[in-house]
């Protein structure tokens, strides 16, 4: 399904930022950390059901390459090569607008995903960095609803 039929559905789109992929392979077992990931595999599974089109990025791909840790660095790219429906390529739109974000004070990934997520249209960002979230929250910031899993 691409993002144009998606909305004519109305289809949620939803941009799962990489804190998400890497909450499923932490081995951090504080009650937080175990119920993000919980609800992480419960936006993934119910994909269909609850009808979500799930969305990836360039940043996305970026911040999982970095990842050290060769085992969770492939089960996460396995993982996000087989539910994202589209990723979202770079572009002048979303590379201006990433400037605009970082001079708001936005961390530069941060920056690239929000954007990201605007240009497609997502109606959430899931993510688990509360900072993000935060300096999302402020009025007329963003489109996008920028949240935690837990509040998904």
């Amino acid at each position: 399904m691409n993002l144009h039929f998606a909305h004519l559905l109305q289809w949620t789109i939803v941009y799962l930022d990489n804190c998400c992929y890497s909450r499923l392979t932490d081995e951090d077992a504080l009650p937080d950390t175990i119920a993000e990931a919980a609800k992480i595999r419960a936006i993934i599974n119910n994909r269909f059901i609850d009808r979500y089109v799930l969305v990836g990025g360039f940043a996305v791909s970026i911040e999982m390459g970095n990842n050290r840790d060769d085992v969770k660095r492939m089960a996460s790219q396995r993982l996000y090569d087989e539910i994202i429906i589209d990723e979202v390529e770079p572009s002048a739109q979303i590379i201006a607008r990433a400037a605009e974000l970082q001079s708001k004070g936005m961390r530069e990934m941060d920056s690239f995903h929000l954007a990201s997520a605007e240009a497609v249209g997502a109606d959430y960002l899931v993510t688990t960095d509360l900072d993000f979230i935060k300096r999302c929250s402020r009025p007329n910031f963003t489109t996008v609803s920028v949240i935690n899993p837990l509040f998904f």
